[in-house]
């Protein structure tokens, strides 16, 4: 459930080295959400497409939901 004046923020952190060049590439790393339902549920899915696609067993993915303040009628964070 959404709590008054907090924002939901997901963040991806991938690592992935390789001799050979080979990349491991996210399309939307950074999001934000009004409720951590929401953020929760995106998390899911993101990593299940993110663990599926890596191009090697060595990559390492890793993702989080956490709050933030919001001032929703004053459009800042603090």
């Amino acid at each position: 459930q959404r709590r008054n004046n907090m924002i939901w923020v997901y963040i991806v952190a991938l690592s992935f080295t390789t001799l050979e060049g080979v990349k491991f590439t996210v399309q939307a790393p950074n999001m934000a959400f009004l409720s951590e339902e929401s953020c929760q549920a995106y998390r899911i899915n993101s990593m299940t497409h993110l663990l599926k696609t890596k191009p090697s067993k060595l990559a390492k993915a890793v993702s989080q939901c956490f709050s933030l303040p919001f001032k929703i009628d004053k459009g800042i964070l603090g």
